[in-house]
């Protein structure tokens, strides 16, 4: 369930593909902040990071009529972002690589250490599922809301027909509990593999 792409954003994706611009500003005001935080992890320029942010949206906008069927938009518009920006930053030479071959370059991890790791992400996930399978169907419904539709509390206690105060206590037992679950994993986790 929490897996799948928000429905609201199927709509708006689909309604891209028409040419609705009022689209594109769902998209925009949805994911810019988390778009920048992310182009800034890779560069420290401010002005490089808001440029290729805005190329992305314009892009999105020059490209609509081709769009696929997009599954995960918060990771397409990654992609997209992480592609401009590596481009603008070949062009100004401040790379010579691909961003795959910068990624190995400054890696010193044996192979044995990128199995451990991957072990590791795979049993975190599979830990993350149990957890949430653990929760209620409204604690579910609460977290894709919160976390994958956007919503902020007001909105949820409207669309649940609860107050305000209800949802966010809800909201957040649910986070620490799974907070709670997955540190106890990490815990043992370090430990296994600090042995």
């Amino acid at each position: 369930m929490i897996d799948k792409i928000p429905p609201i954003d199927a709509v708006y994706w689909n309604r891209l593909k028409k040419s609705d611009v009022q689209s594109l500003g769902y998209f925009y005001d949805k994911y810019v902040d988390r778009l920048f935080i992310a182009a800034m992890r890779i560069t420290d320029n401010r002005e490089l990071a808001k440029d290729t942010i805005q190329e992305v949206f314009i892009e999105l906008w020059n490209y609509r009529n081709t769009l696929g069927d997009i599954i995960h938009s918060y990771s397409y518009l990654i992609k997209v972002m992480r592609s401009i920006l590596f481009k603008k930053l070949k062009k100004e030479n401040r790379i010579s690589r691909s961003p795959l071959d910068e990624s190995f370059a400054f890696s010193e991890q044996s192979i044995e250490d990128i199995i451990i790791s991957a072990d590791i992400d795979k049993e975190k996930k599979s830990r993350l599922h149990r957890a949430l399978s653990n929760l209620t169907s409204r604690q579910k419904l609460v977290l894709e809301m919160r976390f994958y539709q956007g919503l902020s509390y007001d909105q949820i206690a409207d669309k649940l027909s609860m107050n305000y105060q209800s949802v966010n206590n809800l909201a957040f037992r649910t986070i620490l509990r799974l907070r709670n679950q997955l540190h106890i994993f990490l815990i043992f986790t370090y430990i296994a593999v600090s042995v």
